[in-house]
């Protein structure tokens, strides 16, 4: 870039296929094992894929990231259908760590209620894109907020900047104090 060191560009997530939006229609404890659970879920198929999971955030209705078998995540991880404790799994609901967009890998990725079942995680999420990572130089304060760093990608690429709508935030002050000036002329 024009005046800004770039010190890397990484995509934002790993890489996989072979990742959908699902909908668990059913979950109940696994018969030989504390800690998994035994779900029915919906990719959008003519039936529901029978997978076992150990999240502790797992539950009925919620919209998650599936990855079927024949999928595969990051690290060459290939998706085949397996039996956990007894109980048949032809998938798995996928964490983020697991699909390599960060290191949260405390459950699930829960996703909004109104995610399209069997669409692609990724275009879903949108992560076929890049971060750039970049230092800015003393000279360069301009780019010390996104703005400027964003004015500076438009110029280079010879696209316009489209500003963010900014909307003011109004005081809300319930509650005053009274005040008194005793000595005005200090």
């Amino acid at each position: 870039m024009a005046g800004l060191e770039v010190d890397g560009v990484e995509p934002v997530a790993g890489s996989f296929h072979g990742v959908v939006v699902g909908e668990v229609v059913e979950c109940a404890q696994h018969p030989n094992a504390d800690k998994l659970r035994v779900t029915k879920v919906n990719v959008g198929g003519d039936r529901l894929l029978d997978i076992v999971c150990g999240a502790p955030n797992c539950r009925q209705g919620l919209r998650v990231a599936v990855a079927t078998i024949g999928a595969v995540l990051p690290g060459d991880f290939k998706i085949k259908a397996a039996k956990l404790r007894g109980e048949p799994s032809e998938g798995m609901l996928c964490s983020f760590s697991e699909l390599g967009i960060s290191d949260d890998h405390s459950g699930i990725i829960e996703l909004p209620a109104d995610a399209p079942i069997g669409t692609d995680i990724r275009e879903y999420l949108k992560l076929d894109d890049n971060t750039i990572e970049i230092s800015v130089t003393p000279n360069r304060a301009d780019c010390l907020g996104i703005i400027g760093v964003a004015r500076d990608v438009a110029v280079l690429n010879q696209l316009p900047l489209v500003q963010p709508e900014i909307v003011p935030v109004g005081a809300t002050i319930d509650d005053t104090l009274p005040i008194t000036v005793e000595a005005p002329e200090a």
